[in-house]
């Protein structure tokens, strides 16, 4: 995809989502479902490291970028359900909008790539656009990632890195690297990616991956019991907590699952496209499944042990754009008529025709 194509479809993509941007700006209200903007607010308004909590402190990446924007003065100033907030505590409104803005930014930009990921498999532009519309209508980037929280970017990460996994790039050491300062989940994530294809391809890349992963992964757990460490949530991360969380399952009720269920739109209809296929006696990637339900495992693992109450919905949104892929590349054979199966090759045609 040529730069000029991809800044039209980015542009294309910023202006589906604008309505989306502009109703959290002049609606949103960051205390119901983003009360970490009042932590991170300390970062964008003046990169304020050790006042913040962790590991709120160690996302920085992204934070840094909404701060420049403040020191840019980007401001569009109307009244919005935010005011209170300066006028009872004196948050000031343009953070609040560089924050939404940057995500808003993120997040076209985080379409646009979805679109690439699946147009490099399939060459199909109209499955790839929809690829990149789904996420536009995900529930999640409405309530997590065009909120001022840092999500947002956190996903377009992923989709970056996961962009270099799948063409097997050793630039996702970047990415992993990046991901310490951004989202430490998000390592897990690539490490368990790369364990299942390590395991079922032995191939050196997945070794260098997993290994990359998890030392990337231990140097976030050093530098934020150290350099950035806060006491406010430490608890958080020591075993003895996991573990009794766990086993006393604290943070599962009925409010834990009604507040997942809000959040799987994508995932609910990815499975369902899968059980269609199943009924159909049309083969489906096992793999992928595989990888899907073990993503959903780790994140509600993560979120029980860590103590993370109800937002276990929130963490596996963050790689809402693998579910999509796959969603989109499961999809193919009902299209098969209409695609140019000259134009596949390798794994992906064998997708498109049914057969992997």
């Amino acid at each position: 995809m040529r730069i000029e194509k991809g800044i039209g479809l980015f542009l294309i993509y910023l202006l589906i989502s604008f309505p989306l941007f502009y109703f959290v700006y002049k609606f949103g209200d960051p205390e119901p479902l983003a009360h970490d903007f009042f932590q991170y607010y300390k970062l964008y308004y003046h990169m304020d490291v050790f006042n913040t909590i962790s590991p709120h402190n160690m996302r920085l990446v992204g934070a840094w970028f909404v701060h420049l924007f403040y020191k840019l003065n980007l401001f569009y100033d109307t009244e919005t359900a935010f005011d209170k907030y300066y006028q009872q505590w004196g948050f000031l409104k343009q953070v609040y909008f560089d924050a939404v803005f940057f995500n808003f930014i993120c997040v076209a930009s985080t379409a646009t790539l979805i679109f690439k990921l699946i147009y490099e498999e399939l060459r199909q532009v109209v499955l790839s656009f929809i690829g990149g519309v789904l996420y536009l209508l995900g529930f999640g980037t409405l309530f997590y990632h065009l909120m001022p929280l840092t999500d947002a970017f956190s996903t377009l990460l992923f989709v970056a890195g996961f962009f270099a996994y799948r063409i097997q790039s050793y630039s996702i050491m970047l990415v992993l690297g990046l991901l310490i300062f951004q989202r430490e989940y998000l390592l897990l994530v690539f490490g368990l990616l790369a364990c299942v294809d390590l395991i079922k391809l032995r191939q050196r890349y997945y070794l260098t991956v997993l290994s990359g992963s998890v030392f990337c992964f231990i140097v976030y757990y050093m530098l934020r019991a150290t350099v950035f460490y806060n006491p406010a949530l430490a608890w958080q991360a020591k075993p003895g907590f996991m573990w009794d969380s766990l086993v006393h399952l604290r943070f599962v009720n009925g409010v834990y699952f009604k507040q997942l269920a809000l959040t799987l739109n994508l995932f609910v209809l990815y499975f369902g496209v899968v059980l269609l296929k199943l009924r159909k006696k049309i083969l489906i990637d096992k793999l992928d499944l595989l990888k899907i339900v073990l993503l959903f495992v780790q994140a509600n693992f993560l979120a029980i042990s860590g103590g993370h109450g109800n937002n276990v919905g929130r963490y596996f949104y963050l790689v809402v754009p693998y579910v999509i892929y796959c969603l989109v590349m499961e999809v193919v054979p009902f299209f098969r008529d209409t695609l140019n199966h000259s134009e596949h090759g390798g794994e992906a045609g064998r997708r498109a025709t049914g057969f992997g």
